[in-house]
């Protein structure tokens, strides 16, 4: 397979540095707060993938599982996938899996958990409490949307891609505050002036092509310093956004061409179809986790691999590290 050429200014080209990351964040906080694990709370709890992926990160010192749901079927799905569980794992019982959302998202906002983490339950009814205004999480001024990080093999830089799982066709206010969130979290990884592609099937402006028409004016919005820090440019075709031997035979010019950090999609169609060809074809590794709120929630998907959770607790006990710390500058 032909490699991409290598790219030297890009500061992490795999997965594993967003770990080492993540132990910065850890360090950091511990200077000026008492150094203690990421508290995750999973719900519903009985996946054996999901825990599995808890417990590599419980053994490499940055998680304390909590696993809220029913607990004979977790004993079952420990016992069956053979998960490494210890006396520190607490276990707290709730049959029903709306029921055990709840009293995840209950223990967040109670200061007894930092982070939650999606378990058995389909993303649709997931959102439904944690959007709920009594016992959810989000608050109505946040826009909350699904981040992917990606290791693609022979490919010079982790990709970041949005919105793979959350919000299934944003208008173009609601892409704004996606390509917002997606800046926002490449930059708490230290990425500075991310290049950021618009992704449609082709360049060119058509006007009875509406993606092409609202990807041209969020291009110019950016243009005119919409968005801060970063270099916006689109419509661009795939190849075009990531290829930089595609974007010189298409003569095509400008920052992002052939460069990009982050994709963004027009909708769920395009993004999860994606995101889980580069996984399931292109043999990637992924992290996943929705942002936009207090804190990031841990969004894997329901055939991920435990390696793949692994990733995305990383992500999201660094992130919760970071605010804990203050936001500091890398």
């Amino acid at each position: 397979m032909k490699s991409f050429p290598k790219d030297k200014e890009h500061r992490y080209t795999s997965l594993s540095q967003l770990h080492q990351w993540t132990h910065q964040q850890f360090l950091r906080r511990a200077q000026t707060k008492p150094d203690r694990r990421c508290r995750v709370v999973i719900a519903p709890a009985q996946d054996g993938p999901f825990l599995h992926g808890m417990a590599e990160g419980y053994a490499r010192g940055f998680v304390e599982p909590i696993l809220v749901g029913n607990e004979r079927q977790i004993h079952r799905v420990v016992d069956e996938s053979q998960v490494p569980l210890t006396s520190d794992w607490e276990i707290i019982h709730e049959p029903e899996p709306i029921s055990a959302v709840i009293r995840a998202a209950s223990l967040i906002k109670e200061g007894e958990a930092d982070v939650l983490m999606r378990g058995r339950i389909l993303v649709y009814d997931l959102f439904k409490v944690l959007f709920h205004p009594e016992h959810g999480l989000r608050d109505r001024r946040q826009y909350w949307s699904q981040v992917g990080i990606l290791q693609i093999p022979n490919f010079p830089r982790l990709l970041i891609i949005s919105d793979c799982g959350l919000n299934v066709t944003p208008d173009l206010h609601q892409k704004v505050r996606i390509i917002e969130n997606a800046i926002s979290l490449a930059a708490a990884l230290g990425i500075s002036k991310p290049k950021v592609a618009l992704l449609a099937a082709v360049e060119a402006v058509y006007l009875k092509m509406p993606v092409l028409v609202e990807e041209s004016i969020l291009a110019h919005f950016s243009e005119r310093g919409g968005f801060k820090g970063v270099v916006v440019d689109g419509p661009l075709s795939l190849d075009l956004a990531i290829s930089p031997e595609a974007a010189e035979k298409k003569k095509m010019t400008g920052e992002v061409a052939g460069k990009a950090d982050i994709l963004i999609v027009n909708n769920i169609y395009v993004g999860n179809s994606l995101y889980k060809s580069l996984v399931t074809l292109g043999r990637a590794e992924s992290a996943s986790v929705a942002v936009g709120g207090d804190l990031p929630v841990v969004l894997p998907s329901r055939s991920e691999s435990p390696q793949n959770v692994l990733h995305s607790l990383a992500l999201a006990a660094g992130l919760w590290a970071k605010r804990e710390a203050g936001n500091e500058k890398d």
